[in-house]
């Protein structure tokens, strides 16, 4: 009989699974159909969206001359929230923020603590999608800390529009970069590397994010520093809130070569609701690493 074990942080259902073939396999429109509630919106990424909204109907309603008011006009100015404005060119056009300094000049080559040039990465999605969003390291003067920020954007007469606000949450990105570290510990020291996993105050646990390892071989869960009631169990007799052998899915898929991803539904411990999980994984040898985190609203499959 399959057990719903409260496992780890992996992934949704509806989502898609990605195959060593590439293929996408899975069931949009699941969790309407299911009645599943999606994880609550943080309020942060929810003040992003409104005040970019609001931003994009002023630019629709007054043209293109209308950016101008996001430099000087406090109604685009939420609290540490402010809009700016930049050309597909790269000229910063206009900013109620930090970037004010930077109107007039090209931003290409502008990097952001971890020195990616997140201007120039903005502008390639927005050439090519319209909009999007786009995940960089800045310091948060709130926190007084580096931490991941993440900004909305959209393409309006030709010019983006975005929004950026720090998450106060890991992202995916966090996410497949914990998996990429997992992975080098324990090729480095397998006993070593499951001792860190097992760490509460490790740099391989933050909030919903942490490390665990499946044996493709004997297809059982070989650590789970969460619900250790999964250690040891069959792969074949765990599920999520709806049925679906996520694990069993993850030995089946699972390649030595890529970093691969599945989502499911899952029940936290912590806050009690049914969430939208998302896990990275990658096989190394027998076993399968993987690292879970919560999937947000505007997370691309």
């Amino acid at each position: 009989m399959s057990i719903v074990h409260n496992f780890l942080a992996a992934v949704v259902v509806g989502a898609s699974l990605t195959c060593a073939s590439g293929v996408q396999a899975g069931a949009p429109g699941v969790a309407q159909a299911t009645g599943l509630l999606p994880t609550t919106i943080g309020a942060q990424q929810q003040r992003a969206h409104q005040l970019l909204d609001k931003a994009i109907a002023h630019i629709r309603q007054n043209g293109p001359q209308a950016v101008n008011d996001f430099t000087h006009d406090p109604a685009f100015i939420d609290r540490d929230l402010y809009v700016y404005s930049v050309s597909l060119a790269g000229q910063m056009l206009s900013s109620g923020g930090w970037s004010a300094g930077l109107i007039g000049q090209n931003v290409l080559s502008e990097t952001d603590d971890a020195g990616q040039p997140f201007f120039s990465q903005m502008l390639v999605l927005a050439k090519q999608n319209q909009s999007g969003s786009i995940e960089y390291y800045w310091f948060n003067p709130n926190e007084g800390k580096h931490e991941v920020k993440i900004t909305y954007f959209e393409v309006v007469d030709g010019m983006v529009i975005a929004v950026g606000f720090f998450p106060g949450y890991p992202t995916e990105e966090q996410a497949k970069q914990m998996l990429e570290r997992a992975m080098s510990e324990y090729f480095a020291d397998p006993v070593a590397a499951l001792r860190k996993f097992r760490n509460k105050q490790g740099e391989f646990r933050r909030q919903d994010q942490y490390v665990f390892v499946l044996d493709k071989a004997q297809r059982k869960v070989v650590l789970n520093p969460v619900f250790a009631e999964n250690n040891d169990v069959s792969v074949d007799d765990i599920t999520d809130v709806q049925g679906q052998h996520f694990l069993r899915e993850m030995l089946e898929h699972a390649s030595p070569n890529t970093i691969q991803s599945i989502d499911y539904w899952w029940l936290s411990s912590e806050t009690r609701q049914v969430e939208h999980r998302r896990a990275f994984y990658q096989q190394m040898g027998e076993m399968v690493i993987a690292v879970g985190t919560t999937v947000f609203p505007d997370s691309p499959p």
